[in-house]
């Protein structure tokens, strides 16, 4: 039977219930409501132009002007960004490669360090015609990692060289041959009114 002038005898059971397992303040200070959780972090993005992605543009420089290294290397300049495709499959690099570049693009960052790893050495035959017994050091070609020497490449492919501007090997600290600092573009290039301009 419910009560007019205020609760349900099922809902002032349940009120009751609720009272007696709360410990009252007394003279202590009511506690601060805690902040508002903030919910998945989304990073501003402009979308980019479809001129980014159809016509020609200039084939990026392999390597960092003497200015923006130093700055690099000594601090004053900090990454924007910094990716790590060590251990990854081409496929798979090259995929989170692109995201990532286009999602820098689109925040506007500059500079974005790519961690390729130095990769173990390997040896190819090119002596096969050679007997075993004859074969020297020089019989072999050697390898590096895989990563190490297909990034580069990649970068300068026309799926991602419109946002590039220039990149080149990283200073010792920041992973040496094993990385690879790339300057990217803030605007397209003016290819379509005569210019290259970054």
């Amino acid at each position: 039977m419910s009560n007019k002038k205020g609760l349900g005898d099922r809902d002032r059971a349940v009120w009751e219930a609720v009272t007696k397992s709360v410990t009252p303040l007394g003279d202590r200070p009511a506690p601060k409501p805690l902040p508002k959780t903030p919910g998945k972090v989304t990073f501003t993005e402009r979308p980019l132009p479809l001129d980014w992605f159809v016509g020609d543009t200039p084939t990026p420089t392999p390597k960092v002007d003497r200015k923006t290294r130093r700055k690099i290397t000594t601090g004053r300049q900090e990454f924007d960004r910094s990716v790590d495709l060590h251990g990854m499959t081409q496929d798979h690099a090259f995929r989170v490669l692109q995201r990532v570049i286009e999602g820098c693009v689109r925040r506007g960052d500059k500079t974005l360090l790519v961690v390729t790893g130095k990769g173990g050495k390997r040896f190819v035959q090119t002596a096969a015609d050679t007997p075993v017994a004859y074969r020297t050091r020089d019989s072999f070609e050697q390898h590096t990692g895989v990563l190490r020497r297909m990034v580069p490449m990649w970068l300068s492919e026309a799926s991602l060289k419109p946002f590039i501007h220039s990149f080149g090997p990283a200073a010792q600290e920041h992973g040496g041959d094993g990385a690879l600092y790339v300057i990217l573009r803030r605007k397209m290039p003016n290819v379509h009114r005569g210019g290259a301009g970054s």
